[in-house]
């Protein structure tokens, strides 16, 4: 965990250093995003949470970026401040640009007791890399995610950009990009059985034994499209999402296949 800390903080710094230097070259963004149904690859909380996200980051021109995500759930049974995201990363396209890719280091400070599937993550590193084609775009991802043991996830995706300039305005763009992912990540399971001790042919007593394993499993299929409207400086994305959890563990998970909705508003200067 500590690894990833250090990153985050090296891309911090070098991010507020070069924008100290390089002012002309930041842009800061501010939004909100609303959130119909929290989920962590379909698994969700028994509540049904749905959340509100106000974030504010700042982005270079070199890719170098510093985001944050402040997260207010609600439920039937409460309406609170959850938790607050810090992300830190770098992406980068190759000069023809048929290539693009992200590195992030994140960090999650989570609320106490909070009633949300994925608080038990705390720190994550990723890293996508995405061929650019008119065809289908393809994207592979890999990260490591740290609660109280190591998970490792592998996503694969496709996705097709189409780009309509001079909608509602001479300035406006609308961009629809349906896409379908597959994600996959490694499982923890805890079995405890008895074993019969004997003494010749004689069984004396049990012993309980508890042993861990870790399989690597398919984790949900993902359906969406998002829609975004650009005018100038105002982003505004709409995104459907149907998505299929597999390979729940029955004791500890809840999933279901779930249709859910992202709204977004965002303002870059």
């Amino acid at each position: 965990m500590k690894r990833v800390r250090i990153l985050i903080a090296c891309l911090f710094a070098v991010g507020l250093a070069q924008a100290q230097d390089t002012s002309r070259y930041v842009h800061v963004s501010a939004g909100l995003l609303y959130n119909s149904g929290l989920n962590y690859y379909g698994r969700v909380d028994s509540l049904k949470s749905k959340g509100l996200c106000p974030f504010v980051g700042i982005t270079l021109k070199n890719g170098l970026y510093v985001n944050s995500t402040f997260v207010f759930i609600e439920n039937s049974q409460q309406s609170q401040y959850a938790a607050t995201l810090l992300e830190a990363g770098y992406n980068f396209k190759s000069a023809n640009n048929h290539w693009a890719g992200n590195l992030s280091g994140s960090r999650f400070f989570y609320q106490q007791d909070i009633a949300l599937v994925e608080s038990a993550v705390k720190e994550v590193v990723s890293a996508s890399i995405t061929e650019l084609n008119p065809i289908a775009n393809i994207t592979l991802t890999g990260s490591a995610r740290w609660s109280n043991q190591v998970d490792y996830n592998a996503q694969a995706g496709l996705d097709h950009i189409t780009r309509i300039p001079n909608v509602f305005s001479p300035k406006g763009v609308l961009v629809v990009d349906p896409m379908a992912t597959i994600a996959a990540g490694t499982q923890n399971f805890t079995t405890t059985y008895y074993e019969e001790k004997h003494f010749l042919i004689f069984p004396i007593a049990q012993q309980q034994l508890t042993t861990s394993s870790q399989q690597f499993n398919i984790l949900a299929y993902e359906f969406s499209c998002p829609v975004v409207y650009g005018l100038g400086k105002l982003n505004l994305m709409l995104t459907p999402a149907y998505v299929m959890p597999q390979h729940l563990l029955t004791a500890s998970e809840t999933g279901r296949n779930l249709f859910y909705i992202n709204a977004t508003a965002k303002v870059t200067l």
